[in-house]
């Protein structure tokens, strides 16, 4: 028997056909996230923070603008004699004789060191941009954190009911050959798929809604590759220290204290501007001045006198803005103590629950696998094991609830020491 080579052209588009799909389900695969992993894309890819970060160059552009000197005036008068045959010795209209011109340069001058003020108000204005933006990433990693709960969330709901249906569905198959070995009644296996069914059910509506949790959390990362949550995270792993050291952190780094600091510091700036600003601006230049050919130079300046206006409204402004700052910064320091010390005592509480559910599951596990072995010998019903098999799931449920407000609690404590944005640094 002949042996038959192998068409090479075949060989290679075989080859090349594997690749692609290999190619193709490597592509697919979706990348597990961490929540710090998730809060360092956010800050990198977020798309309303990368726009919101661009207010800080509008801001420093602002700082140009209050550096720019003023751009001196030039001014030309030119008369020119009506009636040149008024004079015989001048018949030329455009003999300079009968011509007069004005040349006027003139500038304003800097008094008070207005423009030096003005550049120290935008710059400490462009400061106040940095933490106002860094307050909006505080916030906004805040969001993507309990996003990210939310599919973690959904994600270990629907492994507890795609559980729980495996265990149903097991029951389902032996019930199945009991009923043909006529251990049981039809009565029960109909009860066990019915159970089955409702499992079947809850677990496409649950995967839904975790694709649905996804969907949300992409578009906060600014992404659209496959996503998937981490289901065991060390980052959530976490001993607060006592509440002193908590409440120290929190007035240190959080950015809507550092930004309440900043306006007032943007306030007093303004405030001395505007003191400044009553200061009468004076205006000063050079004047050549030809008449009738004969050349004349002088000197020219200009003084408001300030009998009315001295800028008293926006030095009375710029005062209440200061005053209101100031009041900002005290409420908010207030608000830090309150949120530190309300998110402290959750975070200690939530710790505890979870610590109380170890018994729970346990019994819970025992429970279920006893009634379990006892319908499958005859010991008890159908209904028995029906009832610990949602006991069980209830449990397992509660637990997970209990799970997630210990990780939200976690979240919050963060967030309100401001600590959030260090998770990755």
């Amino acid at each position: 028997m002949k042996n038959r080579m192998a068409n090479p052209h075949t060989v290679q588009v075989c080859f090349l056909l594997n690749f692609l799909v290999s190619s193709l389900l490597y592509a697919q695969t979706p990348r597990t996230l961490t929540l710090a992993e998730a809060v360092a894309e956010a800050r990198q890819n977020n798309p309303v923070l990368r726009s919101e970060q661009l207010s800080v160059q509008s801001a420093q552009a602002d700082v140009v603008t209050a550096g720019l000197r003023p751009n001196p005036v030039l001014n030309n008068q030119t008369l020119q004699l009506a009636k040149p045959s008024s004079f015989p010795e001048n018949t030329n209209a455009l003999n300079a004789r009968n011509r007069q011109v004005w040349w006027q340069v003139t500038t304003p001058v800097n008094v008070a060191k207005k423009r030096q003020k003005a550049v120290a108000l935008a710059e400490k204005s462009v400061e106040l941009t940095r933490r106002n933006v860094a307050e909006l990433e505080r916030n906004l990693l805040l969001e993507v954190g309990n996003q990210w709960l939310d599919a973690w969330s959904a994600r270990r709901r629907l492994d507890l009911i795609l559980q729980a249906q495996r265990n149903v569905d097991t029951l389902v198959n032996i019930n199945q050959v009991r009923l043909r070995n006529q251990v049981i009644t039809r009565t029960d296996l109909l009860r066990t798929q019915i159970l089955a069914d409702q499992y079947r059910l809850r677990s496409q509506t649950t995967r839904q809604e975790y694709l649905n949790e996804l969907a949300v959390l992409k578009r906060l990362l600014g992404t659209s590759d496959s996503l998937d949550v981490a289901l065991t995270d060390t980052t959530l792993v976490w001993k607060a220290g006592p509440t002193d050291t908590l409440l120290t952190r929190a007035h240190l780094t959080r950015t809507d204290v550092r930004f309440a600091e900043q306006a007032v510091e943007v306030a007093a700036q303004n405030t001395r501007l505007q003191e400044a600003l009553r200061a009468p601006q004076p205006e000063v230049g050079a004047i050549y001045n030809p008449q009738n050919s004969i050349p004349y130079i002088g000197f020219y300046g200009t003084l408001p006198l300030p009998f009315f206006n001295k800028n008293q409204g926006e030095i009375q402004k710029a005062k209440v803005q200061q005053e209101q700052t100031q009041q900002v910064v005290r409420y908010t320091r207030q608000q830090v103590q309150t949120e530190v010390q309300t998110a402290y005592r959750s975070y200690l509480t939530q710790g505890e629950n979870i610590n109380r559910y170890g018994g729970i599951l346990q019994q819970s596990e025992q429970i279920l696998t006893s009634v379990r072995y006892a319908y499958l010998k005859g010991g008890t019903t159908i209904v028995d094991y029906l009832e610990a098999q949602r006991s069980w799931l209830d449990v397992q449920q509660e637990y997970l609830d209990a799970q997630e407000a210990y990780r939200r609690s976690l979240l919050q404590l963060w967030f309100v020491t401001g600590q959030l944005p260090t998770l990755t640094r």
